[in-house]
């Protein structure tokens, strides 16, 4: 094969070929071979000649092929023991050899044809294939919409200049930026908005970062952008004023849009020597920054142990339903005039098979924020109103509360669960209170106070919990239809030390006094908080001053030397 690509070989071949074609058939031409069928495989040269030499040299060796036979069958008659030939044979032979010459011709000429337009063909697709390609490797590092770098290619541009710093002073500041409702502003926008609005996003960015460092799109709604520093600008004043302040404001078919953002910040060498870890920890501080809503977040090694056990505790958590591993346990409310226990609070618990207790605070939020809140709940009230059920029938007769969140509000089969557990269980639901957090209020105030409204006409008690700290308005408060009012404990807890807490808590009960409404106290710890609650008209209390939360149980036997008192 090596000596078949150099030219001066393959000469060498084809006339090889050729000299060799015309020996035997010369040959053949004088002796005649085989009872004088020799002469005809000299017809086999014309088609060997076009094939070897091309159109135009085929047909001058042809030619040449046919007087030389011409010449030799002449010249066989001076030759001893040659085959003779008649001059009808000659003049025939000649003829033939000049039909088939053409044959060989026309025949070449369409394989040559033939191979011509495969070659074009091939070229083109070979041609289409290459720019295919090139299109493909090029939509491999770079977005389609925006022409900026992609993840991928973001990764290896940030290893190169993690390559390129040289010496300890360096740095390098990676940002992950986080486009808000980018989702619904494009539906809204349509395709063709939507890509226009990102490539006025990504103008505005590179216009700002373009020539200051590397901008690539990570996401539909992601940015990376990285730039090189020195150690002395890393602190979060210097980063903010690189990065900070961008308007992403536009006007896309006559629309007026405003994206707001999120920014996670990771730093080389500080977090990371690689690029990929760092993007993945600045893509973390972003997320930390949105759980805490932050504008901004840089990375911290512990906050982001928090979040990854968060966010491990969702797959967790919806193991621990399954597998019963939550129970409720009860702390008792107690008369703070009489002593007498009149009710407790339901509170939820968690304890995995290996022992270990995940806190209320880590697996509530998770719950709220995420598709296990209704699970969740819908276990939280076939639970509690078994209980209580229990409870009743051995003559414990004490109203009971359970905590509803804003999601539960929200949620359009809460009312057929607590009816459908009413019935199944005969628990009267005057029986029940169902404690509401203020802030609930916020997002969705009047969806929220239909809700409570239809809850009140189903006979439930309803307390607002944690007042004080939330919705912080009482335009709301005069027409909701609620029994009680619990002061948050963070008031109670400094009701002795500070003057403020005081006058919150006194006003607060005689608030909810004058609009007919019972007060509970939360936190209790000591008696001296507990009789001066008692002294400022509360009603009811709770707190480790009077019991832990039980278990059911347990509660059972301390309501037992409380209920007589």
């Amino acid at each position: 094969l090596a000596l078949l690509r150099d030219e001066r070989y393959l000469l060498t071949a084809e006339f090889l070929i050729l000299a060799y074609g015309t020996l035997v058939s010369t040959a053949l031409i004088i002796y005649g071979g085989v009872e004088g069928t020799g002469v005809i495989w000299v017809f086999t040269y014309a088609f060997l000649a076009f094939f070897i030499k091309g159109q135009r040299a085929g047909w001058l060796y042809c030619l040449g092929w046919v007087a030389f036979v011409w010449v030799m069958v002449k010249l066989s008659f001076a030759i001893p023991d040659s085959r003779r030939y008649s001059d009808v044979y000659l003049q025939q032979l000649v003829s033939a050899l000049l039909f088939y010459s053409a044959m060989a011709a026309a025949f070449n000429l369409v394989r040559s044809r033939f191979e011509a337009d495969l070659h074009d063909r091939v070229e083109a697709n070979t041609a289409r294939a290459r720019a295919y390609l090139d299109q493909l490797q090029y939509l491999a590092l770079h977005d389609e919409t925006t022409g900026l770098p992609n993840r991928t290619h973001l990764i290896s541009l940030l290893d190169e200049a993690i390559g390129e710093c040289q010496g300890e002073n360096e740095a390098i500041v990676l940002i992950d930026l986080r486009l808000e409702r980018l989702f619904e502003i494009s539906n809204i926008l349509g395709d063709r908005g939507g890509d226009q609005l990102m490539q006025s996003i990504s103008f505005s960015l590179l216009e700002r970062y373009g020539e200051k460092g590397r901008l690539a799109r990570l996401r539909r709604d992601e940015f990376g952008f990285f730039y090189k520093t020195d150690l002395q600008h890393v602190s979060p004043r210097h980063i903010m004023e690189m990065v900070g302040g961008i308007q992403l404001t536009y006007h896309v078919d006559s629309y007026p849009i405003h994206i707001e953002h999120t920014m996670g910040i990771a730093i080389y060498p500080r977090h990371s020597t690689r690029g990929s870890d760092l993007l993945r920890m600045a893509e973390q501080a972003m997320l930390q920054a949105r759980a805490d809503k932050e504008d901004v977040s840089i990375y911290n090694e512990e906050l982001n142990a928090s979040f990854v056990r968060r966010n491990l505790l969702f797959g967790q958590l919806r193991q621990a339903l399954s597998n019963k591993e939550l129970s409720l346990v009860y702390q008792p409310q107690i008369d703070l005039r009489s002593g007498k226990i009149v009710g407790a609070e339901a509170l939820a618990r968690w304890r995995k098979p290996n022992g270990e207790y995940v806190p209320p605070g880590d697996f509530i939020p998770v719950a709220e924020n995420s598709g296990l809140i209704r699970p969740f709940t819908k276990w939280l009230i076939i639970e509690f109103f078994q209980q209580l059920a229990e409870w009743q029938r051995d003559g414990l007769d004490i109203h009971c509360s359970v905590n509803l969140s804003a999601r539960n509000l929200a949620d359009p089969e809460l009312i057929s669960d607590l009816r459908n557990a009413m019935s199944r269980y005969a628990v009267p639901a005057n029986k029940v209170v169902l404690e509401i957090t203020e802030c609930s209020f916020s997002d969705s105030p009047d969806q929220f106070m239909q809700t409570v409204d239809k809850l009140h006409r189903m006979g439930f008690q309803q307390s607002i919990d944690d007042f004080g700290t939330g919705y912080s308005s009482l335009s709301y408060l005069k027409d909701l239809r609620v029994n009680e009012l619990k002061i948050d404990q963070s008031f109670v807890t400094n009701l002795l030390e500070e003057p403020s807490c005081s006058a919150i808590v006194k006003t607060t009960i005689q608030l909810a006094h004058n609009l007919g409404l019972k007060v509970v106290a939360e936190g209790i710890e000591s008696e001296d908080v507990a009789r001066l609650l008692a002294r400022y008209g509360c009603d009811v209390g709770q707190g480790y001053v009077f019991s832990k939360p039980l278990s059911p149980e347990q509660f059972r036997a301390f309501a037992a030397t409380r209920v007589n008192l």
